[in-house]
């Protein structure tokens, strides 16, 4: 199916982890800052390794955008390349507004390669605009937090991050990143969640958020015929137009930990602007009864 064949065409190879696409290195180097930065393991991205972008046939309007003026701070974004273009004006329109010193990714662990609940490794991503680093003192900070041990195994074939890395590379030189890969699916383990969410949080008060973006790479619907694909969505935008600690249940995603951190994060003032709405059907025209939807939004104060 066209979804499934789109997934797969992220993974450089899963088994053996492409030892093509994963370099080591012990020295030290200096990252686009000035700054000293730890080599840990580099994952080439699909922009160096040539994967070749999904055609698409349609192009979905541009719903709305936050008020001039608002702080945005957080925001859903799709991993499928097949939405190239929404994701490249998700970035291009945070960009316009702020500069960002550390993404905070939670992205879902795909393929079953997580051990622990949480994942998180020191990585370093190549891509057409130089390399992307780790944030390595908050990453060890929310390691701590969490209890957990890295997980390098994780990353070099997960797309639910390195299909955005490059988005970063492009309109955020400078910016670093904290990686959390979390089992996305339903269903949810709250207890999981409120501990992800409270680790966090001192990351995003009210100064934090100047300085960092809570980035949630997420697929919605999934699986579904067009009607079946609506109806969810109908649900999911629920969460999107009244963001709040309790309609974070609405949605129906492949990141469900995200989502609930969110939930958690947001103030009495926080709204949700969805810039794009659309599926892999609208996209590309195939498989009708496997699609996936996207929602790409942006939460402000």
């Amino acid at each position: 199916m066209f979804c499934k064949r789109i997934a797969a065409s992220y993974i450089p190879l899963v088994v053996g982890l492409a030892a093509a696409t994963v370099l080591f290195a012990g020295c030290q180097k200096t990252d686009a800052r000035g700054q000293q930065a730890n080599t840990g393991q580099l994952i080439k991205t699909w922009d160096t390794l040539g994967e070749e972008i999904p055609p698409v046939i349609y192009e979905p309007p541009l719903e709305t955008l936050p008020p001039a003026k608002a702080d945005i701070w957080a925001g859903t974004v799709s991993h499928h390349l097949l939405a190239y273009k929404q994701i490249d004006r998700w970035f291009s329109e945070i960009a316009k507004r702020r500069k960002v010193e550390t993404f905070f990714v939670i992205c879902p662990s795909h393929y079953g390669l997580s051990s622990q609940e949480w994942s998180l490794d020191n990585c370093r991503w190549e891509t057409k605009n130089g390399i992307v680093y780790t944030d390595e003192k908050i990453e060890r900070e929310i390691a701590a937090a969490l209890g957990v041990p890295y997980e390098p195994q994780v990353f070099p074939g997960e797309h639910g991050v390195n299909a955005l890395i490059p988005y970063i590379s492009r309109y955020f030189p400078k910016a670093k990143v904290c990686v959390i890969a979390v089992h996305g699916e339903p269903p949810l383990n709250q207890k999981n969640a409120h501990k992800l969410a409270d680790s966090l949080a001192p990351y995003f008060s009210e100064q934090g958020r100047r300085k960092n973006f809570l980035l949630i790479s997420t697929d919605f619907a999934h699986h579904g015929d067009f009607e079946g694909t609506v109806f969810k969505d109908t649900r999911s935008r629920e969460f999107f137009k009244n963001p709040s600690d309790s309609t974070w249940v609405f949605c129906g995603c492949d990141n469900r930990p995200g989502i609930y951190v969110i939930s958690r994060l947001l103030t009495r003032d926080t709204k949700n602007a969805v810039l794009y709405h659309t599926n892999s059907f609208e996209l590309s025209g195939l498989d009708g009864n496997d699609i996936t939807s996207y929602f790409f939004s942006l939460f402000y104060n």
